[in-house]
Protein backbone atom coordinates (compact mmCIF):
# COMPACT_ATOMS: atom_id res chain seq x y z
CA UNK A 1 0.00 0.00 0.00
CA UNK A 2 1.63 3.65 -1.19
CA UNK A 3 0.80 6.28 1.19
CA UNK A 4 -1.24 7.92 -2.20
CA UNK A 5 -4.50 5.83 -1.10
CA UNK A 6 -4.14 6.29 2.71
CA UNK A 7 -6.46 9.10 3.40
CA UNK A 8 -9.11 6.72 1.21
CA UNK A 9 -8.40 3.45 2.96
CA UNK A 10 -8.53 5.02 6.97
CA UNK A 11 -11.97 6.63 5.76
CA UNK A 12 -11.13 10.39 6.71
CA UNK A 13 -13.73 12.34 5.22
CA UNK A 14 -13.06 15.90 4.71
CA UNK A 15 -16.09 17.24 6.01
CA UNK A 16 -15.32 15.86 9.80
CA UNK A 17 -11.93 17.60 9.60
CA UNK A 18 -10.94 18.67 13.08
CA UNK A 19 -13.72 17.04 14.46
CA UNK A 20 -13.81 14.75 17.74
CA UNK A 21 -16.45 12.88 19.61
CA UNK A 22 -16.37 12.72 23.44
CA UNK A 23 -14.90 9.68 23.67
CA UNK A 24 -12.09 11.25 22.33
CA UNK A 25 -12.14 14.28 24.16
CA UNK A 26 -12.27 12.08 27.41
CA UNK A 27 -9.22 10.77 26.29
CA UNK A 28 -7.31 13.48 24.96
CA UNK A 29 -7.78 15.30 28.04
CA UNK A 30 -6.70 12.11 30.18
CA UNK A 31 -3.17 12.25 28.04
CA UNK A 32 -2.69 15.47 27.41
CA UNK A 33 -4.40 17.74 30.03
CA UNK A 34 -1.45 18.49 32.17
CA UNK A 35 -0.05 20.23 29.41
CA UNK A 36 -2.76 21.51 27.92
CA UNK A 37 -4.29 23.53 30.92
CA UNK A 38 -5.88 26.92 31.04
CA UNK A 39 -6.05 27.22 35.00
CA UNK A 40 -2.46 27.74 34.15
CA UNK A 41 -3.06 31.22 31.83
CA UNK A 42 -0.95 30.50 29.23
CA UNK A 43 -1.28 28.98 25.76
CA UNK A 44 1.08 25.93 24.95
CA UNK A 45 2.73 25.75 21.85
CA UNK A 46 1.91 22.22 20.95
CA UNK A 47 3.17 20.35 17.19
CA UNK A 48 1.64 17.27 15.93
CA UNK A 49 3.22 14.52 13.75
CA UNK A 50 0.92 12.93 11.49
CA UNK A 51 -2.38 14.99 12.59
CA UNK A 52 -4.14 12.53 10.66
CA UNK A 53 -7.92 13.56 10.09
CA UNK A 54 -7.11 16.41 12.74
CA UNK A 55 -9.29 15.61 15.91
CA UNK A 56 -6.08 16.45 18.24
CA UNK A 57 -6.03 19.48 16.66
CA UNK A 58 -9.35 20.47 17.02
CA UNK A 59 -9.37 19.36 20.19
CA UNK A 60 -5.91 21.23 21.39
CA UNK A 61 -7.32 24.76 19.91
CA UNK A 62 -10.24 24.31 21.23
CA UNK A 63 -8.50 24.16 24.86
CA UNK A 64 -6.62 26.79 24.37
CA UNK A 65 -3.24 25.63 22.64
CA UNK A 66 -1.59 26.99 19.65
CA UNK A 67 -1.33 23.79 17.46
CA UNK A 68 0.56 23.21 14.38
CA UNK A 69 0.41 20.38 12.27
CA UNK A 70 3.12 18.29 10.06
CA UNK A 71 1.75 15.64 7.62
CA UNK A 72 2.91 13.64 4.56
CA UNK A 73 -0.44 14.18 2.42
CA UNK A 74 -0.92 17.34 0.47
CA UNK A 75 -4.99 16.52 0.72
CA UNK A 76 -4.90 16.74 4.82
CA UNK A 77 -2.14 19.52 4.13
CA UNK A 78 -4.86 21.34 2.50
CA UNK A 79 -7.84 20.65 5.22
CA UNK A 80 -5.93 21.52 7.95
CA UNK A 81 -4.94 24.89 5.86
CA UNK A 82 -8.68 25.71 5.42
CA UNK A 83 -9.65 24.83 8.53
CA UNK A 84 -7.24 27.34 10.25
CA UNK A 85 -4.50 25.39 11.45
CA UNK A 86 -1.14 25.94 10.90
CA UNK A 87 0.82 23.28 8.78
CA UNK A 88 4.67 22.69 8.24
CA UNK A 89 6.74 20.55 6.57
CA UNK A 90 9.74 19.68 8.81
CA UNK A 91 10.84 20.17 12.32
CA UNK A 92 13.56 22.63 10.89
CA UNK A 93 11.42 25.05 10.19
CA UNK A 94 10.73 25.19 13.96
CA UNK A 95 13.11 27.05 16.31
CA UNK A 96 15.11 25.69 19.26
CA UNK A 97 13.83 25.59 22.34
CA UNK A 98 9.70 26.90 21.36
CA UNK A 99 7.52 23.84 21.87
CA UNK A 100 5.97 22.59 24.99
CA UNK A 101 4.87 19.56 23.49
CA UNK A 102 5.32 16.94 20.54
CA UNK A 103 2.94 14.33 19.76
CA UNK A 104 3.35 11.62 17.76
CA UNK A 105 0.26 9.06 17.50
CA UNK A 106 0.72 5.91 15.14
CA UNK A 107 3.38 7.33 14.11
CA UNK A 108 6.70 6.06 15.43
CA UNK A 109 5.75 2.37 13.72
CA UNK A 110 6.01 3.49 10.11
CA UNK A 111 9.50 5.24 10.30
CA UNK A 112 12.31 3.08 10.48
CA UNK A 113 14.25 2.99 13.41
CA UNK A 114 18.02 5.28 11.75
CA UNK A 115 15.10 7.33 10.64
CA UNK A 116 13.01 7.90 13.88
CA UNK A 117 16.48 8.72 15.70
CA UNK A 118 16.97 11.40 13.58
CA UNK A 119 13.69 12.43 14.29
CA UNK A 120 13.84 12.22 17.85
CA UNK A 121 16.53 14.35 17.68
CA UNK A 122 14.89 17.48 15.78
CA UNK A 123 11.88 16.82 18.63
CA UNK A 124 14.50 17.28 21.24
CA UNK A 125 15.41 20.54 19.72
CA UNK A 126 12.38 21.84 19.29
CA UNK A 127 11.75 21.26 23.01
CA UNK A 128 11.52 23.93 25.85
CA UNK A 129 13.65 22.48 28.79
CA UNK A 130 11.35 19.76 30.13
CA UNK A 131 9.10 19.88 27.18
CA UNK A 132 6.89 16.59 26.24
CA UNK A 133 7.75 14.08 23.74
CA UNK A 134 3.83 11.67 24.04
CA UNK A 135 3.57 9.17 21.56
CA UNK A 136 1.50 6.09 20.66
CA UNK A 137 2.64 3.39 19.01
CA UNK A 138 1.58 -0.78 18.53
CA UNK A 139 3.12 -2.70 21.80
CA UNK A 140 5.73 -4.76 20.62
CA UNK A 141 6.11 -6.84 23.89
CA UNK A 142 2.48 -8.19 23.17
CA UNK A 143 0.89 -10.98 21.21
CA UNK A 144 -1.91 -8.88 21.14
CA UNK A 145 -0.78 -6.09 18.60
CA UNK A 146 0.14 -7.92 15.95
CA UNK A 147 -3.52 -7.19 14.31
CA UNK A 148 -2.73 -3.35 14.57
CA UNK A 149 0.94 -3.62 13.60
CA UNK A 150 0.54 -5.70 11.04
CA UNK A 151 -2.84 -4.64 9.78
CA UNK A 152 -0.90 -1.64 8.00
CA UNK A 153 1.46 -2.19 5.61
CA UNK A 154 2.89 1.30 5.65
CA UNK A 155 4.09 -0.10 9.37
CA UNK A 156 7.93 -0.48 8.99
CA UNK A 157 8.76 -1.03 13.03
CA UNK A 158 8.02 -3.11 16.07
CA UNK A 159 8.82 -1.36 19.18
CA UNK A 160 9.00 -2.96 22.50
CA UNK A 161 10.29 -1.52 25.78
CA UNK A 162 13.94 -2.10 25.52
CA UNK A 163 13.69 -0.53 22.18
CA UNK A 164 12.33 2.62 23.56
CA UNK A 165 14.98 2.84 26.23
CA UNK A 166 17.85 2.63 24.24
CA UNK A 167 15.68 5.04 21.58
CA UNK A 168 15.14 7.67 24.19
CA UNK A 169 18.60 7.18 25.96
CA UNK A 170 19.97 8.35 22.91
CA UNK A 171 18.44 10.73 21.71
CA UNK A 172 18.19 12.81 25.20
CA UNK A 173 14.73 12.24 26.92
CA UNK A 174 14.32 10.73 29.90
CA UNK A 175 10.92 8.32 30.69
CA UNK A 176 7.91 9.51 32.61
CA UNK A 177 6.42 6.46 31.26
CA UNK A 178 5.45 3.46 28.81
CA UNK A 179 2.40 2.46 29.27
CA UNK A 180 -1.11 1.48 27.90
CA UNK A 181 -3.25 4.00 26.39
CA UNK A 182 -5.55 5.85 28.99
CA UNK A 183 -8.92 3.97 29.13
CA UNK A 184 -11.72 6.02 30.25
CA UNK A 185 -15.16 4.39 30.55
CA UNK A 186 -18.27 6.19 30.28
CA UNK A 187 -21.35 5.31 32.09
CA UNK A 188 -22.08 2.22 34.75
CA UNK A 189 -22.17 -0.55 32.09
CA UNK A 190 -18.56 0.49 31.07
CA UNK A 191 -16.87 0.90 34.57
CA UNK A 192 -18.12 -2.15 35.22
CA UNK A 193 -16.84 -3.80 31.96
CA UNK A 194 -13.55 -2.23 32.54
CA UNK A 195 -13.05 -2.72 36.58
CA UNK A 196 -13.63 -6.75 35.56
CA UNK A 197 -11.47 -6.91 32.47
CA UNK A 198 -8.54 -4.54 35.25
CA UNK A 199 -9.17 -7.31 37.38
CA UNK A 200 -8.70 -10.58 34.62
CA UNK A 201 -5.52 -8.90 33.31
CA UNK A 202 -4.20 -8.48 36.79
CA UNK A 203 -4.92 -12.53 37.69
CA UNK A 204 -3.34 -13.52 34.16
CA UNK A 205 -0.11 -11.26 34.50
CA UNK A 206 0.24 -12.25 37.86
CA UNK A 207 0.41 -15.94 36.70
CA UNK A 208 2.31 -15.09 33.73
CA UNK A 209 5.35 -13.66 35.87
CA UNK A 210 5.00 -16.79 38.26
CA UNK A 211 5.36 -19.32 35.65
CA UNK A 212 7.57 -18.01 32.79
CA UNK A 213 9.14 -14.15 33.20
CA UNK A 214 9.11 -13.45 36.42
CA UNK A 215 9.19 -9.40 37.24
CA UNK A 216 10.59 -8.06 34.23
CA UNK A 217 7.40 -9.27 32.35
CA UNK A 218 6.45 -6.54 30.25
CA UNK A 219 2.76 -5.45 29.45
CA UNK A 220 1.58 -8.17 27.31
CA UNK A 221 -2.26 -6.92 27.40
CA UNK A 222 -1.84 -3.63 26.13
CA UNK A 223 -2.25 -3.37 22.22
CA UNK A 224 -0.63 -0.15 21.94
CA UNK A 225 1.83 1.58 24.26
CA UNK A 226 1.92 5.74 25.22
CA UNK A 227 5.31 6.81 26.02
CA UNK A 228 5.30 10.10 27.76
CA UNK A 229 8.92 11.46 27.44
CA UNK A 230 10.62 14.76 28.29
CA UNK A 231 13.66 16.62 26.92
CA UNK A 232 16.45 16.26 29.27
CA UNK A 233 18.63 19.54 30.54
CA UNK A 234 21.71 18.53 28.39
CA UNK A 235 22.59 14.89 26.46
CA UNK A 236 24.40 12.91 28.54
Amino acid sequence: MSYDSYVEWKGWDGDNFSRYGASEALFYNAEFGHVVDRTRGVQPRVIEIGFGNGSLLGWLRDNGAVATGIEVQDELKERARQAGFAVIDTLAEVPDDSVDMVVALDVFEHVRYPDLQRLCEDIRRVLKPNGYLIARFPNGDSPFSMRFQNGDATHVLYIGGALIAGLMSTTGFSVDSLRAPSEVPVGVKQHLIHTIKCTMRYLFLTYVRLAFMGPATPNTFAFNYMLVARKKAALS
